[in-house]
């Protein structure tokens, strides 16, 4: 039995649409992968240099990589400075921040998305002016404020500065997420008795999974990498976080520079790991955001 001629010809458009999707996709790759390559140039020169020793500054491939390898760097690292004193104070301030930025900025993204508040537009207009307020622009206002209220030389000073700044990002991101879920998902859970607390809690916080987890990535990283705001609120050298020990290797001729390289090398590890495990649900968050 021949097969019907309006079968055959939607065939053959969908083996070329096939094929013209296969073409788009082999182009596609052709610039993206070089694009990631460059991208990755810096990140391997980090590294590399990070293991070039100081008695052998010499460098091969275009001078990112060092000719003989070493982790004295590394070494020297560690024994010059009380690393995991720093990296603690980081966690201490990173960490806290997250939590309360994500928590707290998912109820009021609740509340902005669902429950019937006065004001709402006013409240959503003032945390977009947020976003737009730079660091260098409020550090002294923030040095001024940390000092009146007694904590300047303070971690819990730091961690309630970064909560504030990461509030607005992650209330927009998780609202958004929030508007997603069809509103009949509210209003069965409020027939059926339940309170607006469970509601958030059980059904739109597990929900918002992607959205959370761009925002726990965001905070972490302005937490956790700022420089300037610890540098100006914090003198003590044991509560100093991570972020201040590249200080310790500066100076006009730069006699360390892998020492230095090794040093960011530890900064960026944890939000890299951080990265790794919630990269799944970070294209979903950011896809959300934009719609």
């Amino acid at each position: 039995m021949s097969m019907p001629r309006l079968d055959r010809r939607e065939a053959r458009r969908l083996a070329r649409s096939g094929s013209h999707l296969e073409r788009k996709k082999n182009w596609l790759h052709a610039i993206l992968v070089p694009l990631a390559l460059l991208w990755m140039v810096p990140l391997i020169m980090v590294v590399g240099l990070s293991l070039m020793p100081s008695n052998n500054p010499k460098t091969t491939f275009f001078g990112i990589l060092p000719e003989a390898p070493s982790i004295s760097n590394y070494g020297l690292v560690f024994r010059e400075n009380p690393i995991f004193l720093h990296l603690l104070n980081s966690t201490l301030i990173a960490l806290p921040s997250v939590i309360i930025v994500v928590f707290v900025g998912a109820m009021a993204a609740f509340a902005l998305a669902r429950l019937r508040i006065p004001v709402k537009a006013l409240f959503f207009g003032i945390l977009i002016l947020g976003l737009v307020l730079p660091m260098s622009g409020i550090v002294v206002a923030v040095f001024k404020i940390l000092q009146t209220i007694g904590l300047y030389d303070n971690l819990l000073g730091l961690v309630l500065v970064y909560s504030a700044l990461g509030l607005p990002f992650a209330v927009i991101i998780i609202r958004t997420s929030f508007l997603a879920i069809p509103e009949d998902t509210y209003e069965a859970a409020v027939v059926d008795g339940a309170s607006p607390w469970t509601i958030f809690w059980r059904v739109y916080f597990p929900l918002a999974k992607p959205a959370i987890s761009v925002v726990v990535i965001w905070q972490l990283m302005m937490s956790w990498n700022d420089f300037l705001l610890p540098l100006v609120s914090i003198s003590n050298n044991n509560l100093k976080p991570l972020t201040l020990v590249p200080m310790a290797y500066r100076g006009l001729f730069l006699s360390q520079p892998g020492a230095l390289f090794a040093v960011l090398v530890l900064i960026s590890l944890p939000v890299i790991i951080v990265f790794i495990f919630l990269q799944k649900y970070l294209v979903n968050g950011l896809a959300g955001a934009i719609k």
